[in-house]
């Protein structure tokens, strides 16, 4: 029997509760090529078998639960599904979205055209994920989208890529080395995109491979997020040698305008304290990527395909087991 044409990967990271909404929304696809879905088991404390076992027989596709519990991060999960990857077109979704009807097909028709893309992620609230698959898919999947060519707008120096919405070939995230460890939970997909466009590969977006993103956080996740997105932000800038190049402000000059800001803001009617506060969560991650990062003998240690391993080495390693439908 032939192999698959697509290998969707997975990571998941506590994601009992909304990993079947996702996988139901692959269950339907229109006109997708064969394709299988990995999901990468990156907590042991999750129990996914038991949240995928109605998609195990799947007739939509093939279903593979891989473990990855030496290291937490979705990049070190992103290398080990490439790992176990078949096919040579790969796409990369999150466990807590849903995609769009035709995603598989576009991605997979994006991929014959350039060596790696990303795509469109639509925000929604939290209430349609809660409703079900159909309620999601009428806030942003009517009609599926038909096939586009992906389109390069990323002309400037900071390249994108969404991390739950992008694909490519595979051999050429090996030849990029795949996704640094070093960015373990914010920043490894930019980080990616930014090595490859230093490869000589363009990252075009591919509009018609919609997904839907939960817009679930609170104030203090919110402000979480900015701290965490901040501090990635900048190691990435010192990584890549670009912070002369960036509208980001070193963290001194950073740190003072909020201090400015937080001073005038009885004055200000236009800012509310939440928005002082989320300035402040990224000034505070722009000072700590610097200070972390920054310096030679304090900054960690790049490590990228950490979980990269070959076909005879996955199958001696105990920990970095599959079930397989």
């Amino acid at each position: 029997m032939a192999g698959p044409s697509v290998s969707v990967i997975i990571p998941c990271f506590q994601a009992h509760a909304t990993i079947a909404l996702q996988l139901a929304s692959l269950s339907d696809q229109i006109d997708a090529p064969p394709f299988e879905v990995i999901l990468v088991d990156n907590d042991p404390a999750q129990r996914l078998d038991e949240a995928v076992a109605d998609f195990l027989h799947s007739t939509a596709f093939e279903l593979k639960v891989v473990r990855a519990h030496e290291h937490q991060g979705s990049s070190y999960a992103r290398n080990v599904g490439i790992s176990h990857a078949r096919a040579e077109s790969l796409q990369f979704c999150d466990a807590d979205d849903v995609v769009s009807r035709t995603w598989v097909r576009n991605g997979y028709l994006s991929s014959q055209h350039t060596e790696i893309w990303t795509g469109e992620s639509i925000l929604l609230a939290e209430a349609p994920f809660s409703d079900g698959l159909e309620t999601v898919r009428r806030e942003f999947d009517v009609p599926s989208p038909e096939w586009s060519a992906p389109a390069d707008k990323q002309t400037g120096p900071f390249p994108v890529l969404m991390a739950g919405n992008f694909g490519g070939a595979r051999s050429t995230v090996l030849e990029l080395g795949g996704f640094d460890q070093g960015f373990a939970h914010y920043g490894d997909d930019n980080d990616l995109a930014f090595r490859s466009r230093r490869a000589g590969h363009r990252v075009p977006v591919a509009e018609s491979a919609r997904i839907a993103y939960r817009g679930k956080w609170s104030a203090k996740q919110r402000m979480r997020r900015g701290f965490h997105d901040a501090r990635a932000r900048r190691r990435l800038l010192i990584v890549h040698g670009v912070s002369s190049q960036s509208p980001v402000p070193p963290w001194p000059a950073d740190i003072a305008r909020c201090l400015a800001a937080t001073a005038l803001m009885p004055f200000r009617r236009s800012a509310s304290p939440f928005d002082i506060a989320m300035r402040w969560s990224y000034a505070l991650g722009n000072a700590s990527g610097a200070l972390r990062f920054g310096w030679p003998r304090t900054a960690p240690p790049s490590t990228p395909g950490l979980g990269l391993t070959a076909p005879s080495a996955r199958h001696n390693n105990p920990s970095e087991g599959t079930m397989s439908a």
